[in-house]
């Protein structure tokens, strides 16, 4: 018997999403989502998955039946209807915590995850289905790390998803009630899939073995780096032809008139000979910044940059360059899964931001174009005392099968506006950056802050050249739009490329 609790107060991490839920699952089974799924259905009410909050957007808000995948968070066995490949594969609950999988594939597989966002408590099914991406010019996003997918849809069917001649064998294939399903438009549509097509059981998700990466962070001016990004010779060790693992830039938008280092750039190089012999510097990030970026201290770091917000927010500028200087560190050496994930988890979820992707295909510098047309801004907005209290962030990513991938066919760059909450006329200085960056091309992120597409679809059927073949697999399971959504209704996703706003039954 599942226990529904009754007007549950829900919230998102940052707490700007919020509402009581009329119905609080936390199921155990897959069986549990089958018979929680049906029982939605049979009251014709809507019913939502959550994993643990950390978009920004409305994308996980729900409704009525809210299912909370905590307890979905074991690691299985790997089926035994598999072909023969040379892949490493493993398969895992999706609602356990990238932070447990990266530990358990450590301690028990001795495998490492390929990429990640920067912080480590996002669900594997919130973090690949909103199309979290992390940083690595020839890495995937997160969606390119699964190669099967366990989804309990309409009527509580159960559907395993995989493209064209997937992992597993169909002559072999022996789930009981599962009908597996090898197709590249239902397999490149669920990837992404906003939660809009039902709820994720499990993954099977290709990994590495466990491999060291060394993280440097040094200080630059941006008049320097900019060449760099612009021939891309920024991505490129010293040879000008091995590619560097993953490069991030982080950049105070201000003008410095002082020492004008406003521009950290932090490098990833990929340890060939195994583990390295590391010295106590190379064991931890800079002191500094763990110290005052996580628990016990970053509560304190919080509370003086918002005393600074409200009573002294002309020292803001300064104080962001400081921020950045006292991340430099020559080196940090460590498993992948370290290196990947960024630390100051305590301070990232106390912010939000906006997120932009831009082509950076052949010779494309669009996002280059829209930072510097932000630095402006910022510059004039500090003039009405308006000012940003985060470092701007740029990522890179690799090209994405995913249909609402923003990287689908296409690598990207990645323009990260993060705002500290509380933060004066945020939401106004966020929407004048997301006009800036929609005009230079730049597609956001599902889970952040995007309501520049509110209202328009044109932008979405611009962004997303296969949106049509999402939006039929959209009506298909989810044809009494049992899994829609205050975000998706917003968007009007399932609807847009045949301009109809009543649900179509396939």
């Amino acid at each position: 018997m599942i226990k529904i609790k009754k007007d549950k107060l829900w919230k998102n991490t940052i707490k700007i999403a919020k509402r009581k839920i009329p119905f609080y699952i936390i199921p155990q089974s897959i069986d549990d989502i089958v018979t929680v799924i049906k029982k939605a259905e049979s009251e014709n009410k809507r019913i939502k998955a959550v994993g643990s909050g950390h978009s920004f957007s409305d994308v996980a808000l729900p409704k009525e039946y809210l299912v909370n995948l905590k307890k979905i968070n074991k690691a299985l066995k790997l089926p035994s209807f598999l072909r023969d490949t040379n892949q490493l594969l493993v398969h895992v609950e999706a609602g356990m915590t990238i932070q447990k999988f990266n530990k358990i594939m450590d301690k028990k597989e001795g495998l490492c995850i390929t990429n990640m966002g920067g912080i480590d408590e996002q669900t594997l099914a919130g973090a690949i289905s909103t199309g979290t991406h992390g940083t690595g010019m020839d890495l995937p996003s997160l969606p390119g790390l699964v190669r099967s997918i366990l989804l309990v849809t309409i009527g509580g069917k159960k559907l395993r998803i995989e493209p064209e001649n997937g992992i597993s064998d169909p002559n072999k294939h022996d789930e009981k009630d599962v009908e597996l399903k090898q197709n590249d438009q239902l397999f490149y549509s669920a990837l992404v899939n906003l939660g809009c097509f039902g709820i994720v059981y499990s993954y099977i998700l290709g990994m590495e073995r466990m491999y060291y990466l060394k993280e440097s962070k040094e200080c630059f001016k941006w008049k320097d780096i900019k060449p760099k990004l612009e021939d891309r010779s920024l991505f490129y060790e010293a040879d000008g032809k091995t590619p560097i693992r993953g490069v991030m830039v982080q950049v105070n938008p201000y003008k410095n008139e002082e020492k004008g280092d406003n521009t950290v750039i932090v490098v990833k190089h990929r340890i060939l000979k195994g583990k390295p012999k590391r010295n106590l510097n190379d064991r931890k990030r800079n002191w500094l910044s763990t110290i005052f970026g996580n628990p016990p201290l970053a509560p304190l770091s919080i509370r003086f940059i918002r005393k600074k917000l409200l009573n002294k927010p002309e020292k803001l500028p300064r104080l962001l360059d400081q921020s950045l200087r006292s991340l430099k560190d020559s080196s940090y050496e460590n498993k992948g899964y370290k290196v990947l994930y960024q630390g100051i988890e305590y301070v990232k979820v106390r912010a939000y931001d906006s997120e932009f992707a831009f082509d950076i295909s052949g010779d494309k510098n669009n996002y280059i174009v829209a930072i510097e047309k932000m630095f402006q801004r910022a510059e004039e907005n500090k003039q009405k005392g308006i000012y940003q209290s985060s470092p701007m962030g740029i990522r890179f990513v690799d090209k994405s099968p995913a249909y609402l991938s923003p990287e689908f066919g296409k690598k990207v760059a990645y323009i990260d506006v993060p705002f500290v909450l509380g933060t004066p006329k945020s939401d106004d200085f966020l929407m004048e950056y997301q006009e800036i960056m929609t005009k230079e091309g730049g597609i956001p992120h599902w889970g952040k802050i995007n309501t520049i597409l509110n209202g328009k679809p044109e932008l979405i059927r611009k962004y997303y050249p296969e949106l049509a073949k999402w939006e039929e697999v959209f009506r298909d399971l989810n044809r009494n739009q049992t899994f829609s959504n205050d975000f998706s209704d917003r968007l009007n996703l399932g609807f847009i490329s045949i301009d109809q706003k009543e649900p179509l039954i396939i």
